[in-house]
């Protein structure tokens, strides 16, 4: 079976979004665009995880994937890391996919201590990506962890100004574990193919979007053997992607260095 998801958005809760992004309007705008399944996004905001609990339901007990007006949905959300390594200040941007609201709530429980999570849908911490993977792993042992835009040169894990040259080198032993990264607007499959880390690992596409106009103007198709959150993971695990669908690298922010500040 093939889905068409878009597994990069956000809440009307992270700073610079329109106050428009509520699961009624992701639901209509992917339906819209014909995205089969959406991410449940900023799931470690308190006021928007207990809305986003009252209107999603489990399609199935324990299958990880909930519907509302029509649209099926996964808890995904993107948060940031900053922390210091080698004499250098990294910061990279990371999607936390979890299964469950009680995963949730136990990675909650330990970021709360880390960060006010009312401040901002995506959060910032000041960890590392390896102790973020380990804190989501206690959570719940199926929870994953792919790497955001990762050519965006300061919050990209490749990105040129606080980035890392390989995966290893960010999460040591555990990038065995990362199944997948995202390209970003300013970047498509074609530029990742010569990064020996984004071979073996699927490539992915997603919106990120800001705005419900910005919904599905990225996503990826994936060929998956149920609908379910294990199912989706599998995928990418096995680098089950049919296709991507891109945005123009060339008019990305970051597509050309100076391209823009």
């Amino acid at each position: 079976m093939r889905i068409i998801c878009d597994l990069h958005l956000h809440s009307r809760y992270s700073l610079a979004t329109s106050p428009k992004l509520d699961i009624l309007s992701l639901a209509s705008a992917g339906t819209r665009v014909g995205i089969d399944l959406l991410a449940a996004p900023d799931f470690t905001h308190p006021a928007w995880q207990d809305e986003m609990r009252h209107k999603l339901v489990e399609t199935s007990p324990g299958s990880g994937i909930f519907s509302a007006y029509g649209k099926e949905f996964m808890l995904v959300s993107e948060v940031s890391c900053i922390w210091r390594q080698n004499r250098r200040s990294r910061r990279v941007h990371l999607l936390v996919a979890a299964p469950s609201f009680e995963a949730v709530d136990s990675m909650c429980e330990t970021f709360a201590k880390l960060q006010n999570l009312e401040t901002d849908g995506r959060p910032v911490f000041k960890i590392s990506a390896r102790e973020l993977l380990s804190i989501i792993r206690d959570a719940d042992t199926r929870s994953e962890v792919i790497p955001a835009h990762v050519f965006t040169p300061w919050y990209g894990i490749f990105g040129s100004k606080s980035g890392f040259d390989s995966l290893y080198e960010c999460f040591g032993d555990a990038s065995e574990e990362i199944l997948a990264v995202e390209t970003g607007l300013s970047s498509d499959p074609s530029m990742h193919w010569s990064v020996p880390d984004s071979r073996i690992r699927s490539i992915v596409s997603f919106s990120d979007a800001h705005s419900i106009a910005s919904l599905g103007r990225e996503a990826t198709v994936l060929e998956v053997d149920e609908m379910s959150y294990d199912g989706i993971v599998r995928a990418l695990r096995e680098c089950s992607v049919v296709e991507t669908y891109e945005f123009h690298p060339e008019h990305g922010k970051y597509h050309l260095d100076g391209h823009r500040n």
